[in-house]
């Protein structure tokens, strides 16, 4: 006995009966039309037909047969759908096993006059507030907001209960004609969808009409079209240009501890003095949103990582020393940057304009993000357990076995690991 919704986004009851009415030639289950689009609606119609629905399955006699307790259904549902709000009409297409005679295929679906009718624009100035005081990344919410104002920039409408999956689909095929990637599209998708899911909660429409709104399967990128990694001939390029060797150690450091450690950039530079910190007896970075304004991307984000052993042949620990010695409190110098509060601009804006001195030409290499999916891609070809990867780079866990009830693993193993990145790179100096 539950709530089912079918294709059209009509609410149902559904009750299966019992093995020996269905041996008996009754139908394996009675599924019912609440007369709304609204869950919320539905859920307190549910609590009228679904209890009267039991009692009639239970009242059936062995002499009793299936044309006469459809009937008895009939007139059962008839009465208590006289109490439904008459605003309420039953969507077309309905699938009822047994017919009901209330039932007129010919209603018009118009919008629920309980829906709260507010605009698009005003709708998302809410869901924009709401999301500012879920502690969310700037750039998340900036993000949220210029996706979504490009979809309801592109329609014609202005109230939220006036959009349907036809607008979705429209829209979606408006992205498909304006030159962006496959991934951007979808995180386009992902957001204005996430805006409705949040407007069906605040009942300003009965449905999210990007449901059901997907890409085509054969537009997904390929393995060998994902972000760009760091080649050894590239690595070798920029280690040993002199423009790299003059530049400050801070841009070295950082740096050298995505590529060892696979850290996002901004996790690299928001670094505290404090963060490099022993665990059980293990050097390691500890990756957190404690200090003042650092941020991660997620929880799973949240983390320990073994510090590499190339790290201390290069004198990173001397590095940490001189700054503790010193009373410093930032291990860098970089501070989050415009509206997004970015960390990691700075670091990056400095290392692109590094990239193209050394002849790096833009949109052909590797970015400073690279050095994560480098470090990834090498314990990947390491055959390294995908398990021990997720761990050290802060990616979520989504098998149920290990995500949910797995511990975090041990240090002295995850060292292991990591201790067997290994770039070949002679060529990198001391910062």
């Amino acid at each position: 006995m539950y709530l089912f919704r079918a294709p059209n986004c009509t609410y149902y009851t559904r009750i299966c009966l019992p093995k020996p009415l269905r041996d008996r030639g009754f139908p394996f289950d009675l599924k019912i039309s609440l007369l709304t689009k609204s869950r919320s609606i539905a859920v307190i119609r549910n609590f009228d037909i679904a209890p009267a629905l039991k009692k009639l399955i239970n009242s059936v006699s062995l002499i009793a047969n299936c044309e006469d307790f459809k009937r008895a259904v009939d007139q059962m549902v008839d009465a208590i759908r006289q109490k439904f709000e008459t605003n309420a009409v039953l969507a077309e297409g309905c699938c009822n096993k047994i017919p009901l005679r209330s039932q007129n295929a010919n209603n018009k679906q118009h919008v629920d006059s309980n829906l709260k009718l507010i605009t698009l624009a005003d709708a998302l100035a809410k869901f924009i507030e709401s999301k500012n005081k879920e502690q969310i990344r700037p750039l998340t919410v900036q993000q949220l907001k210029q996706r979504s104002g490009h979809f309801i920039n592109s329609t014609q409408l202005g109230i939220v209960a006036e959009i349907t999956s036809a607008h979705a689909l429209i829209y979606r095929d408006l992205l498909l004609t304006e030159g962006r990637s496959y991934k951007t599209n979808k995180e386009y998708l992902a957001a204005i969808s996430q805006f409705f899911r949040w407007c069906c909660l605040m009942q300003y429409t009965a449905v999210n009409p990007f449901n059901d709104i997907k890409l085509s399967n054969h537009a997904v990128a390929g393995p060998d079209s994902a972000r760009q990694r760091w080649q050894p001939n590239e690595l070798k390029q920029l280690f040993k240009s002199s423009a790299f060797k003059a530049r400050d150690s801070e841009l070295k450091w950082v740096t050298l501890l995505m590529l060892y450690h696979g850290l996002r950039p901004s996790e690299a530079c928001q670094l505290l003095v404090k963060d490099i910190t022993e665990h059980e007896g293990v050097l390691c970075l500890r990756v957190t949103n404690e200090g003042c304004e650092q941020r991660v991307k997620n929880a799973s984000s949240v983390r320990l990582v073994p510090l590499h052993p190339k790290m201390t042949e290069l004198g990173f620990n001397h590095y940490v020393r001189t700054l503790k010695d010193n009373h410093q409190i930032q291990l860098f110098s970089y501070r989050p940057d415009n509206e997004n509060a970015d960390w990691s601009r700075q670091y990056c804006q400095a290392f692109g304009r590094l990239q193209t001195k050394i002849g790096m030409k833009a949109g052909e290499r590797p970015t400073a993000y690279s050095f994560r999916h480098t470090f990834i891609d090498e314990m990947k070809q390491l055959e390294i357990d995908e398990n021990i990867v997720a761990e050290l780079v802060g990616h979520a866990n989504n098998k149920i076995t290990f995500g949910r009830y797995g511990k975090k693993y041990k240090i002295l193993l995850l060292k292991q690991h990591m201790d067997r990145i290994d770039y070949v790179a002679d060529f990198i100096e001391k910062p």
